[in-house]
């Protein structure tokens, strides 16, 4: 079973994960473009019991009209960046972390895109990745 390590920007949050990826993929949706800050986000699903928060402290943000634990953000309280999510009812006993965090050029691939409709019109991937419309 792979193990995986993840960190923030500042190095001080620091994850680890034990097992493949559940779920892998890049999405253009608005929503993972303002939470990343970029025009596309890489989003790696993993089983909740197979995350551990290896070492830092991390600030916890609710998504408006989310009031339940099951929907959440955490992030590095010194730099902001790295951490996990969780969203609740679509993919219920997951963590979700950002593909960049992990920083391993052996990591594996997305294999899909969600919301390929809501890209900038600029971006443009390998004909061999799978494309899903707006869901």
């Amino acid at each position: 079973m792979p193990i995986f390590h993840a960190k923030c920007s500042c190095g001080a949050l620091s994850l680890e994960v034990d097992g493949d990826p559940l779920h892998n993929h890049i999405c253009t949706c608005r929503r993972c473009q303002r939470a990343s800050g970029s025009a596309l986000s890489h989003n790696v699903w993993f089983r909740e019991e197979n995350v551990r928060v290896v070492s830092g402290d991390y600030s916890v943000w609710y998504p408006q009209g989310e009031s339940t634990a099951d929907v959440m953000k955490a992030f590095c309280r010194i730099c902001g960046g790295g951490g996990f999510s969780k969203s609740g009812a679509y993919f219920p006993g997951s963590v979700v972390i950002a593909g960049g965090t992990f920083a391993d050029p052996s990591f594996p691939a997305p294999d899909h895109v969600h919301w390929w409709n809501s890209r900038p019109h600029w971006i443009d991937l390998a004909e061999a990745i799978q494309r899903h419309a707006d869901e």
